[in-house]
């Protein structure tokens, strides 16, 4: 069975009405997310293919800006962008892949 093309933000902080708009804007624009709905304190957000190179690095300033736990995007590793996804170099990869599991969304 196959990780849903899914990201679960939880508890999202804003600091103002228009850090929230900027928020639900940059989520709108993003050609690959289909749908996001929320329940409770998490945003369901859902994805409409598997997300590409530039996908993959806007989610992470997405998930960075905004606090969404980046364990959870481990699962769109695949064998083409490995080599620059899991470079030990990169400033997300601790966050990425040393705590893949642990946090929401997988």
């Amino acid at each position: 069975m196959s990780k849903p093309l899914q990201i679960v933000a939880t508890d999202v902080l804003f600091y103002h009405e228009a850090d929230e708009r900027a928020f639900f804007k940059w989520l709108d624009r993003m050609v690959f997310v289909e749908t996001y709905r929320g329940e409770v304190g998490d945003l369901f957000i859902n994805l409409n293919r598997q997300p590409t190179d530039a996908d993959i690095w806007e989610i992470i300033g997405f998930c960075r800006r905004y606090g969404i736990g980046m364990s959870q995007l481990a699962k769109f590793e695949t064998p083409e962008n490995s080599s620059w996804f899991r470079d030990p170099d990169m400033f997300w990869h601790r966050e990425i892949f040393d705590d893949a599991g642990r946090t929401n969304g997988d």
